[in-house]
């Protein structure tokens, strides 16, 4: 039998009295506890302030002395005297400096002393922080900034007892004040000192004995993806140098022998030079196309009679070329010229304008040489042949009071004895190449020249005739474009020539076309559509002055003279068929 449920007693109800002193006691109960909670939170913040100032009173007293700088927007101007780095020397003993620059390294020996080691490009020198005058609480900061953080700071020169091992091995800041620019992170891509090539990691074998060293390398992939922070190595900010030394040269020389600079379009309406290798753009519903060369516009600038021209600009070249020379994107340093009577009035110019360069990179530049050499060694570039090679070889001279016929077995010739740049026609170097080739590889005369054998030619004229530069005179007419002057001595060559820098080519150039029925006949025969180069042609319709030229890879001269292996190491941000960023 079931057992009935219990009934509940009957709720009494609250009246309103009663409702609303309820209502008030909770309203209490939570004021007071949120009261609680507010001043629990105000006794942990004065703790964390008592404490604070405990452990830092410095950050108080001496503001003036250390800690962040505001951010610089511009507010002063000229309010404080800077030295650079690389000025300082022991003779400033006892004068006060200020200088901006990279922390490179820092070394917290004691709670009381640190050395931090500061750069500014090629320059770095060592920074004393003492408790005195600054308190440790300045010591423990400046040794934790990240390194390449940017800081100011304000001390005297003192000169050490011994040198130190920065560049200003003389001098020692000790410093007074030191305020953060902009600070860096604490862990980088790499290391500067490992960019730099001055880091190595040891090999130990089971016993844990040090069997061998081995230097630390940062990836060229690495580098380039990071490459404003692989730029700031000495090697990297000497090629950047050179780079604008050379441009410099080549626009002196050519402006001082009266040409005048010109700047072309890099949008135009069909590929100058022929070919799959061009980057197709839309324009307006159109087709156009990046230069792959001012050679065109360079040309009709000649007969808007301007006499001769000369042109620094970008060049394009969609070639799907993965190797250590090539790039999508390069500076090409461009010559055009009337000439006379034979294209060997480029060719002079040419030698004149390369010993110009090279002579003034040797004469101006040996200390940003010296530091590419101490990261990657090379040896000296060599561009003039020796007068006792030319007396062993019998080099012919072409011009001048001792003009006379090569009695060199490959027909080396020289313009003169100042220049004395070597000169073979490409047959000669086919034949001296052939010294060394395999029956099965052995070349034709006029045979084009692949980069493996390029190579070989150089190695050989190397020893041969001592010099890394040299010109190969009358190309085959086979290689060359439509615009190439035919050669009146055989139909397989023309009036064309490559410049060499250690084996590698880095300049061709040509007596061009400069009659349009010529020019349409050459075209044809080499099937060139020609229906876009009607301007082109029509530039030579209204009178064409005889004339040639040449075009000049800028990275490559850089590279190729200082020895280096990859052309990417001598562009600042290589473009290739890889790579379009940063």
């Amino acid at each position: 039998m079931s057992t009935p449920e219990a009934t509940p007693a009957p709720t009494k109800e609250l009246t309103p009295e009663e409702k609303a002193a309820k209502e008030a006691a909770k309203e209490k109960k939570k004021a007071e506890k949120a009261a609680a909670k507010e001043a629990k939170a105000k006794a942990k913040a004065e703790r964390a302030a008592a404490n604070a100032a405990k452990n830092a009173p410095a950050a108080i007293k001496f503001t003036d002395d250390f800690g962040d700088k505001a951010l610089i927007q511009s507010c002063t101007h000229k309010e404080q005297t800077w030295t650079s780095i690389s000025d300082i020397t022991g003779d400033m003993d006892g004068q006060e400096v200020t200088v901006r620059a990279r922390i490179q390294a820092s070394r917290k020996n004691s709670a009381k002393l640190c050395f931090v080691v500061l750069r500014k490009q090629y320059s770095n020198i060592q920074c004393v922080i003492r408790e005195d005058p600054l308190p440790r609480d300045c010591i423990r900061w400046a040794c934790g900034l990240p390194l390449e953080s940017i800081v100011d700071v304000t001390g005297k020169v003192v000169k050490p007892k011994d040198p130190t091992s920065c560049t200003q091995s003389t001098a020692e800041i000790f410093i007074s004040r030191i305020h953060l620019v902009s600070i860096g992170v604490p862990v980088m891509p790499f290391q500067y000192q490992d960019a730099c090539g001055q880091s190595t990691i040891e090999e130990k074998d089971e016993k844990g004995n040090v069997v061998a060293t081995k230097e630390v390398v940062v990836q060229q992939d690495t580098r380039l993806e990071t490459r404003w922070l692989d730029m700031r190595t000495p090697a990297n900010i000497s090629i950047w140098t050179l780079q604008a030394r050379v441009c410099q040269f080549f626009r002196e020389y050519l402006t001082n022998q009266k040409f005048i600079e010109i700047h072309t379009p890099k949008i135009i309406p069909a590929a100058s030079e022929g070919g799959a290798s061009v980057f197709k753009l839309g324009y307006f519903g159109k087709d156009a196309f990046l230069a792959q060369s001012p050679q065109l516009y360079k040309q009709m600038a000649l007969m808007g009679d301007l006499e001769r021209v000369f042109e620094i600009g970008p060049v394009f070249r969609a070639e799907n070329a993965n190797t250590h020379r090539h790039l999508c994107e390069f500076v090409g340093l461009d010559v055009e010229m009337e000439i006379k009577e034979h294209y060997y009035e480029v060719l002079d110019v040419a030698e004149a304008l390369f010993t110009y360069i090279f002579d003034n990179l040797h004469s101006q530049c040996s200390e940003f040489i010296e530091r590419v050499n101490a990261q990657w060694p090379h040896t000296k570039f060599e561009h003039k042949l020796t007068a006792e090679k030319i007396e062993e070889l019998g080099i012919g001279i072409i011009e001048g009071d001792e003009k006379r016929a090569s009695k060199d077995v490959y027909g080396g010739l020289i313009k003169d004895r100042a220049t004395s740049c070597l000169r073979l026609e490409y047959p000669n170097g086919v034949a001296l190449l052939n010294t060394i080739l395999p029956d099965d590889e052995k070349m034709d005369p006029a045979d084009d020249l692949n980069t493996t054998n390029e190579k070989k030619l150089g190695a050989l004229i190397k020893e041969r005739y001592g010099v890394d530069f040299f010109i190969l005179d009358q190309f085959p007419a086979s290689v060359r474009p439509f615009y190439t002057m035919p050669s009146k001595k055989s139909d397989l060559f023309s009036n064309s020539y490559d410049m060499f820098m250690r084996g590698e080519e880095i300049s061709s150039g040509a007596q061009r076309i400069h009659d349009a029925a010529l020019l349409e006949k050459r075209g044809k025969d080499l099937d060139v559509d020609m229906s876009h180069l009607k301007d082109y042609i029509d530039s030579f319709r209204l009178g064409g002055w005889p004339h040639g030229g040449f075009g000049v890879g800028m990275e490559r001269v850089v590279m190729l003279f200082l020895g280096l292996h990859n052309i990417r190491s001598c562009s600042m941000f290589p473009r290739d068929p890889r790579r379009n960023t940063p």
